[in-house]
């Protein structure tokens, strides 16, 4: 075969000359020319058409919109750290035509960007915040500086700062904070009173409730890992008290499985102490969800006061609020945010 090739290639040629005489004709500029039998007529164009160059911005994704940051009134928790007045704090929820709106980005992928925009806006040091306890103006929390470095697939979005208190609030460790002039509040702090008889009768009710309502598990009480006296329901010797069994009332998964129990209870003279309001669970690692209480405050502008408790998981924590429910208190919003939990989860 490669003997015979340049034989092939030799015939092929003339073949290939005689087909190029008339394209030689053409660009000698003849109009009319005959080709195997056939009159081709050939005009020149008038004008060379253009074609639309390409563009490099065709392969280049749009850049997206900026974060979107709050725009209606911040609440925000305020916990004090020791007794120089060192705290931190963090939002609750943003408050949009009566509605509770989780604050965070609205996609896990830019949650970085909207913690420094939120920071730049609400945590630049010292921008200062009107404390309050049980609707009572209770102090000022100045901000130092964001809390940043937190390994979390979500930012937290805290901030260190300084508080200061009125002399009836020395006492107290935890606050919510509003912008200045967001909320007025009273002018005079009414401190419930702590009665000896409430962490028993508290067990009382706890161990009642999980009775009736037949919540499976090893429960044993003791004493409770948060007790705090309120003026709820119809007087100022009411009680809010959570029981650990197993765990603890912190953020963190259970060694094994455990249970939480939590109350809001309510005095009648005649009746004595009640509930308002019961949850209890038996969990195990992954499903923990350990409640307590911070404050009753009235969050949607209806003139009612919701109760603002602090929930705390195996990775993180979150707020949720107790309003009225048709017939009894009920959790009616929560921050909580499953897609970041699972994320922190699968990878500790």
């Amino acid at each position: 075969m490669n003997k015979a090739f340049p034989i092939l290639l030799q015939r092929a040629r003339p073949r290939a000359f005689a087909a190029a005489l008339p394209f030689a004709a053409v660009l000698a500029g003849c109009d009319n020319v005959q080709w195997g039998g056939i009159q081709v007529s050939i005009t020149k164009p008038t004008a060379e058409r253009e074609f639309p160059k390409r563009s490099e911005a065709t392969d280049t994704m749009p850049e997206p919109p900026p974060v979107a940051l709050p725009t209606g009134p911040v609440v925000f928790h305020v916990r004090r750290l020791d007794p120089a007045g060192r705290a931190t704090i963090e939002p609750v929820a943003e408050l949009v035509g009566g509605e509770l709106v989780t604050v965070g980005a609205d996609r896990i992928e830019r949650s970085d960007e909207y913690a420094g925009r939120f920071n730049e806006r609400f945590y630049s040091p010292g921008v200062g915040y009107t404390l309050f306890r049980g609707g009572t103006r209770a102090g000022t929390f100045v901000v130092s500086a964001p809390i940043e470095g937190e390994a979390s697939v979500c930012p937290r979005l805290r901030a260190a700062g300084q508080i200061e208190l009125i002399p009836r609030a020395n006492a107290l460790a935890e606050f919510l904070a509003w912008p200045p002039g967001v909320r007025v509040g009273r002018d005079s702090l009414s401190r419930p009173v702590f009665r000896s008889e409430m962490n028993e009768l508290a067990e009382v009710l706890v161990r009642r409730g999980v009775q009736q309502r037949a919540v499976a598990g090893e429960w044993r009480f003791g004493s409770a890992a948060d007790l705090r006296p309120l003026a709820v329901g119809t007087g100022s010797r009411g009680f809010a008290a959570t029981f650990m069994i197993g765990d603890s009332l912190a953020e963190g998964p259970p060694a094994d499985s455990a249970g939480m129990a939590f109350i809001v209870a309510d005095y009648d003279p005649l009746r004595g102490y009640f509930p308002l309001y019961f949850d209890a669970a038996w969990y195990r690692p992954g499903e923990k969800r350990a409640l307590r209480w911070i404050d009753a405050v009235d969050l949607t502008g209806d003139a009612r006061d919701e109760w603002l408790l602090r929930a705390h998981g195996d990775v993180l924590s979150w707020y949720e609020v107790i309003g009225r429910g048709d017939t009894a208190p009920t959790v009616v919003w929560s921050s909580r945010t499953p897609a970041c939990e699972a994320i922190e989860l699968s990878s500790g």
